[in-house]
Protein backbone atom coordinates (compact mmCIF):
# COMPACT_ATOMS: atom_id res chain seq x y z
CA UNK A 1 0.00 0.00 0.00
CA UNK A 2 1.12 3.28 -0.87
CA UNK A 3 -0.95 6.68 -0.45
CA UNK A 4 0.16 10.24 -1.08
CA UNK A 5 -2.45 13.22 0.05
CA UNK A 6 -2.61 15.35 -3.13
CA UNK A 7 -5.42 17.99 -2.73
CA UNK A 8 -6.44 19.39 0.43
CA UNK A 9 -10.34 21.45 -0.03
CA UNK A 10 -12.29 23.13 2.62
CA UNK A 11 -14.07 20.07 3.26
CA UNK A 12 -11.41 17.09 3.01
CA UNK A 13 -8.63 15.97 1.22
CA UNK A 14 -8.03 14.16 -2.08
CA UNK A 15 -5.76 10.90 -1.37
CA UNK A 16 -4.08 8.80 -4.26
CA UNK A 17 -3.67 5.12 -3.26
CA UNK A 18 -1.47 2.31 -5.05
CA UNK A 19 -3.18 -0.53 -3.56
CA UNK A 20 -0.94 -4.32 -2.86
CA UNK A 21 -2.61 -4.72 -6.97
CA UNK A 22 -0.37 -1.88 -8.09
CA UNK A 23 -3.75 -0.13 -8.71
CA UNK A 24 -4.39 3.32 -8.54
CA UNK A 25 -7.10 4.92 -6.56
CA UNK A 26 -8.06 8.61 -6.78
CA UNK A 27 -9.94 8.91 -2.97
CA UNK A 28 -11.82 11.77 -1.45
CA UNK A 29 -11.61 11.18 2.43
CA UNK A 30 -13.91 14.80 4.29
CA UNK A 31 -12.66 15.57 7.53
CA UNK A 32 -14.93 13.25 9.36
CA UNK A 33 -13.62 10.63 7.84
CA UNK A 34 -16.61 10.11 5.03
CA UNK A 35 -15.61 8.97 1.37
CA UNK A 36 -17.22 11.13 -1.23
CA UNK A 37 -15.25 10.08 -3.78
CA UNK A 38 -13.60 6.79 -5.35
CA UNK A 39 -12.22 6.42 -8.93
CA UNK A 40 -10.42 3.46 -9.87
CA UNK A 41 -9.66 2.83 -13.73
CA UNK A 42 -8.84 -0.97 -13.15
CA UNK A 43 -11.90 -1.88 -10.89
CA UNK A 44 -15.45 -2.02 -12.07
CA UNK A 45 -17.59 0.72 -10.45
CA UNK A 46 -20.17 -2.08 -9.90
CA UNK A 47 -19.00 -4.18 -6.79
CA UNK A 48 -21.44 -7.07 -8.30
CA UNK A 49 -19.39 -6.90 -11.27
CA UNK A 50 -16.07 -6.83 -9.31
CA UNK A 51 -14.77 -10.23 -7.82
CA UNK A 52 -13.80 -10.92 -4.62
CA UNK A 53 -11.03 -10.05 -4.36
CA UNK A 54 -11.49 -6.89 -6.37
CA UNK A 55 -13.73 -5.88 -4.22
CA UNK A 56 -11.54 -6.40 -1.05
CA UNK A 57 -8.47 -4.26 -2.89
CA UNK A 58 -11.42 -1.62 -2.97
CA UNK A 59 -12.40 -1.58 0.43
CA UNK A 60 -8.20 -2.12 1.50
CA UNK A 61 -7.62 1.26 -0.69
CA UNK A 62 -10.59 3.22 1.00
CA UNK A 63 -9.89 2.23 4.69
CA UNK A 64 -5.59 2.51 3.97
CA UNK A 65 -6.86 5.95 2.95
CA UNK A 66 -8.63 7.03 5.65
CA UNK A 67 -6.27 5.99 8.12
CA UNK A 68 -3.41 7.89 5.59
CA UNK A 69 -5.14 11.25 6.48
CA UNK A 70 -5.49 10.52 10.31
CA UNK A 71 -1.89 9.26 10.36
CA UNK A 72 -0.76 12.46 8.25
CA UNK A 73 -3.14 15.46 8.70
CA UNK A 74 -4.56 13.90 12.71
CA UNK A 75 -8.04 14.30 11.55
CA UNK A 76 -10.57 11.77 12.88
CA UNK A 77 -11.44 9.91 10.04
CA UNK A 78 -11.51 6.32 11.60
CA UNK A 79 -14.86 5.46 13.60
CA UNK A 80 -13.64 5.34 17.61
CA UNK A 81 -14.06 1.10 17.86
CA UNK A 82 -11.56 1.01 14.45
CA UNK A 83 -8.83 3.30 15.36
CA UNK A 84 -6.09 0.90 16.34
CA UNK A 85 -4.52 4.01 18.42
CA UNK A 86 -8.00 3.94 20.74
CA UNK A 87 -8.11 0.30 20.87
CA UNK A 88 -4.62 0.20 22.12
CA UNK A 89 -4.65 2.50 24.49
CA UNK A 90 -8.27 1.15 25.61
CA UNK A 91 -7.01 -2.33 26.20
CA UNK A 92 -3.82 -1.03 28.37
CA UNK A 93 -6.19 1.03 30.47
CA UNK A 94 -8.53 -1.90 31.52
CA UNK A 95 -5.12 -3.94 31.93
CA UNK A 96 -4.24 -1.32 34.11
CA UNK A 97 -6.97 -1.37 36.59
CA UNK A 98 -7.37 -2.29 40.10
CA UNK A 99 -9.46 -5.07 40.96
CA UNK A 100 -12.22 -3.08 42.63
CA UNK A 101 -12.32 -1.05 39.16
CA UNK A 102 -12.07 -4.06 37.40
CA UNK A 103 -15.45 -5.16 39.02
CA UNK A 104 -17.29 -2.06 38.32
CA UNK A 105 -16.19 -1.74 34.66
CA UNK A 106 -16.69 -5.34 33.62
CA UNK A 107 -19.09 -6.59 35.85
CA UNK A 108 -22.23 -6.50 33.26
CA UNK A 109 -20.56 -8.13 30.74
CA UNK A 110 -18.77 -10.91 33.07
CA UNK A 111 -22.47 -11.33 34.16
CA UNK A 112 -23.91 -11.87 30.91
CA UNK A 113 -21.23 -14.29 30.10
CA UNK A 114 -21.29 -16.32 33.41
CA UNK A 115 -25.38 -16.66 32.56
CA UNK A 116 -24.87 -18.88 29.89
CA UNK A 117 -23.31 -21.27 31.70
CA UNK A 118 -24.82 -21.45 35.18
CA UNK A 119 -27.59 -19.99 37.35
CA UNK A 120 -27.09 -16.45 37.19
CA UNK A 121 -29.43 -13.84 35.70
CA UNK A 122 -28.21 -12.08 32.27
CA UNK A 123 -27.54 -9.10 32.55
CA UNK A 124 -29.52 -8.47 29.12
CA UNK A 125 -32.21 -10.81 28.09
CA UNK A 126 -31.02 -13.26 24.91
CA UNK A 127 -33.26 -12.54 22.39
CA UNK A 128 -36.05 -15.14 21.32
CA UNK A 129 -34.67 -17.30 19.11
CA UNK A 130 -31.46 -16.69 19.37
CA UNK A 131 -28.80 -19.42 20.65
CA UNK A 132 -26.55 -17.49 23.17
CA UNK A 133 -23.67 -19.62 22.59
CA UNK A 134 -23.26 -19.03 19.05
CA UNK A 135 -23.96 -15.18 19.97
CA UNK A 136 -21.35 -12.19 19.34
CA UNK A 137 -21.50 -10.20 22.73
CA UNK A 138 -20.36 -6.61 22.59
CA UNK A 139 -19.27 -4.50 25.39
CA UNK A 140 -18.58 -0.46 24.27
CA UNK A 141 -15.64 1.37 26.04
CA UNK A 142 -15.23 5.02 26.52
CA UNK A 143 -11.87 6.39 27.57
CA UNK A 144 -11.43 9.63 29.74
CA UNK A 145 -8.97 11.28 27.25
CA UNK A 146 -8.81 13.61 24.48
CA UNK A 147 -7.51 12.93 21.15
CA UNK A 148 -4.46 14.50 21.52
CA UNK A 149 -3.34 12.33 24.66
CA UNK A 150 -4.32 9.42 23.08
CA UNK A 151 -2.37 9.40 19.76
CA UNK A 152 0.83 10.03 22.34
CA UNK A 153 -0.26 7.47 24.68
CA UNK A 154 -0.66 4.90 21.79
CA UNK A 155 2.97 6.08 20.69
CA UNK A 156 4.11 5.20 23.95
CA UNK A 157 2.37 1.95 24.70
CA UNK A 158 3.62 0.05 21.29
CA UNK A 159 6.70 0.10 22.72
CA UNK A 160 5.23 -2.60 25.01
CA UNK A 161 5.68 -6.42 24.16
CA UNK A 162 2.09 -8.37 23.54
CA UNK A 163 3.27 -10.69 26.90
CA UNK A 164 3.59 -7.04 28.91
CA UNK A 165 0.06 -6.50 28.29
CA UNK A 166 -1.69 -9.59 28.77
CA UNK A 167 0.38 -10.94 31.72
CA UNK A 168 -1.67 -10.25 34.60
CA UNK A 169 0.57 -11.38 36.70
CA UNK A 170 4.03 -9.72 35.30
CA UNK A 171 2.60 -7.01 33.35
CA UNK A 172 4.61 -3.65 34.48
CA UNK A 173 2.93 -0.03 33.78
CA UNK A 174 5.87 1.93 35.19
CA UNK A 175 6.50 3.44 31.73
CA UNK A 176 2.91 4.56 31.44
CA UNK A 177 0.86 7.60 32.77
CA UNK A 178 -0.99 6.85 36.08
CA UNK A 179 -4.87 7.06 36.58
CA UNK A 180 -4.03 10.28 38.14
CA UNK A 181 -2.72 11.61 35.43
CA UNK A 182 -5.83 10.55 32.88
CA UNK A 183 -5.27 6.78 31.86
CA UNK A 184 -8.80 5.05 32.50
CA UNK A 185 -12.21 3.78 31.34
CA UNK A 186 -14.80 6.52 31.78
CA UNK A 187 -17.76 4.56 31.05
CA UNK A 188 -18.77 1.55 29.56
CA UNK A 189 -21.69 0.19 27.33
CA UNK A 190 -23.25 -3.54 27.13
CA UNK A 191 -23.21 -5.89 26.59
CA UNK A 192 -25.14 -6.01 23.06
CA UNK A 193 -26.19 -9.18 21.83
CA UNK A 194 -24.80 -9.78 17.80
CA UNK A 195 -25.81 -12.99 16.02
CA UNK A 196 -26.54 -14.61 12.90
CA UNK A 197 -30.55 -14.37 11.46
CA UNK A 198 -29.99 -17.15 8.71
CA UNK A 199 -27.53 -18.85 9.09
CA UNK A 200 -25.66 -17.35 6.10
CA UNK A 201 -23.94 -14.14 7.74
CA UNK A 202 -26.96 -12.25 8.10
CA UNK A 203 -26.26 -10.34 10.78
CA UNK A 204 -28.10 -8.22 13.49
CA UNK A 205 -27.10 -6.60 16.85
CA UNK A 206 -29.12 -5.63 19.85
CA UNK A 207 -28.49 -3.01 21.10
CA UNK A 208 -28.50 -2.31 24.96
CA UNK A 209 -29.07 2.06 26.40
CA UNK A 210 -25.69 3.59 25.77
CA UNK A 211 -24.12 6.45 28.23
CA UNK A 212 -25.15 9.69 27.67
CA UNK A 213 -22.72 10.74 25.24
CA UNK A 214 -22.45 12.34 21.73
CA UNK A 215 -19.33 10.05 20.55
CA UNK A 216 -18.53 6.85 19.25
CA UNK A 217 -16.90 4.13 21.98
CA UNK A 218 -13.29 4.39 21.74
CA UNK A 219 -13.22 0.36 21.97
CA UNK A 220 -15.84 -2.22 21.27
CA UNK A 221 -14.88 -5.72 23.15
CA UNK A 222 -16.25 -8.57 20.47
CA UNK A 223 -16.12 -11.98 22.51
CA UNK A 224 -17.48 -15.51 21.37
CA UNK A 225 -19.59 -17.46 24.15
CA UNK A 226 -17.03 -18.91 27.23
CA UNK A 227 -16.97 -19.15 30.38
CA UNK A 228 -14.47 -17.04 32.29
CA UNK A 229 -13.16 -18.61 35.76
CA UNK A 230 -12.49 -15.47 36.91
CA UNK A 231 -13.13 -11.67 36.63
CA UNK A 232 -9.50 -11.60 36.31
CA UNK A 233 -9.50 -14.40 33.69
CA UNK A 234 -12.08 -12.08 31.40
CA UNK A 235 -10.20 -8.80 32.15
CA UNK A 236 -7.16 -11.31 30.23
CA UNK A 237 -9.23 -12.11 27.07
CA UNK A 238 -11.08 -9.06 27.10
CA UNK A 239 -7.73 -7.64 26.45
CA UNK A 240 -6.29 -10.24 24.40
CA UNK A 241 -9.01 -9.81 22.25
CA UNK A 242 -8.54 -6.05 21.80
CA UNK A 243 -4.99 -6.47 21.01
CA UNK A 244 -6.32 -8.32 18.49
CA UNK A 245 -8.65 -5.99 17.25
CA UNK A 246 -5.75 -3.59 16.75
CA UNK A 247 -4.12 -6.28 14.33
CA UNK A 248 -7.31 -6.52 12.36
CA UNK A 249 -6.74 -2.56 11.93
CA UNK A 250 -3.75 -3.19 9.78
CA UNK A 251 -4.49 -6.07 8.36
CA UNK A 252 -7.79 -5.02 6.81
CA UNK A 253 -6.29 -1.94 5.26
CA UNK A 254 -3.90 -4.00 3.05
CA UNK A 255 -0.44 -3.63 5.59
CA UNK A 256 1.41 -5.04 8.38
CA UNK A 257 0.60 -4.19 12.04
CA UNK A 258 3.50 -3.54 14.44
CA UNK A 259 5.37 -6.46 15.38
CA UNK A 260 3.93 -6.92 18.79
CA UNK A 261 0.28 -7.28 17.62
CA UNK A 262 0.92 -9.86 15.25
CA UNK A 263 -1.06 -11.95 17.34
CA UNK A 264 -3.45 -14.59 16.49
CA UNK A 265 -7.14 -15.31 17.99
CA UNK A 266 -10.08 -13.76 17.81
CA UNK A 267 -10.72 -9.83 17.11
CA UNK A 268 -13.27 -7.86 15.30
CA UNK A 269 -16.00 -10.42 13.84
CA UNK A 270 -16.16 -8.78 10.66
CA UNK A 271 -12.71 -8.99 10.22
CA UNK A 272 -12.93 -12.77 11.18
CA UNK A 273 -15.52 -12.92 8.66
CA UNK A 274 -13.54 -11.11 5.63
CA UNK A 275 -10.42 -14.03 6.81
CA UNK A 276 -12.72 -16.85 6.24
CA UNK A 277 -14.06 -15.79 3.14
CA UNK A 278 -11.15 -14.19 1.36
CA UNK A 279 -7.71 -15.49 -0.26
CA UNK A 280 -6.13 -12.52 0.60
CA UNK A 281 -6.38 -13.31 4.27
CA UNK A 282 -4.76 -16.32 6.25
CA UNK A 283 -6.81 -17.66 9.27
CA UNK A 284 -5.71 -14.96 11.87
CA UNK A 285 -8.93 -15.87 13.97
CA UNK A 286 -7.33 -19.52 14.88
CA UNK A 287 -5.11 -19.22 17.53
CA UNK A 288 -3.59 -22.34 16.06
CA UNK A 289 -3.17 -21.55 12.77
CA UNK A 290 0.17 -21.12 11.11
CA UNK A 291 0.20 -17.58 9.37
CA UNK A 292 2.60 -16.82 6.39
CA UNK A 293 1.39 -13.50 5.12
CA UNK A 294 1.55 -10.47 7.21
CA UNK A 295 1.79 -7.80 4.59
CA UNK A 296 5.03 -6.67 5.55
CA UNK A 297 5.77 -6.33 1.51
CA UNK A 298 3.26 -4.14 1.20
CA UNK A 299 3.25 -1.69 4.35
CA UNK A 300 5.22 1.87 4.38
CA UNK A 301 7.89 2.64 6.15
CA UNK A 302 6.31 5.04 7.88
CA UNK A 303 2.69 3.77 8.12
CA UNK A 304 2.89 3.17 11.61
CA UNK A 305 4.05 6.68 12.49
CA UNK A 306 1.94 9.95 13.52
CA UNK A 307 3.68 12.29 11.08
CA UNK A 308 0.67 15.25 10.84
CA UNK A 309 0.91 18.00 8.92
CA UNK A 310 4.25 16.63 7.56
CA UNK A 311 3.62 15.66 4.61
CA UNK A 312 3.33 18.22 1.48
CA UNK A 313 0.00 18.55 -0.84
CA UNK A 314 1.04 18.06 -4.36
CA UNK A 315 -1.45 20.15 -6.58
CA UNK A 316 -1.30 18.16 -9.84
CA UNK A 317 -4.10 15.85 -9.28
Amino acid sequence: MKAQIKKETNTGFGVLVTDNNSVEHKIGVQFDGHVDGHLSDDYPDDPDDRTRAGNEHVNQARRFAKYWVYRQRGYDTLAGWQNPDRITVAATALMALDQPTVDSSLGDFDQQLQSLYGDVEPAVEIPNGVDPSSAVYLYDLYLGMDDEDISAYADLITDLSVDDLTDVSDAEFDALPSHAEGLFIESTAGPHIKWDTTGDGQYRTEWTDQPDTDRDPDARIELLAFEPDSITELKRQVVRNLLCQVRDCYLTMGIAPPEQFRLLGHGRHDASTWYVHNDLYDPYYDPDAEVDTWFEEHTPENAHEHTAGTQPVDPAY
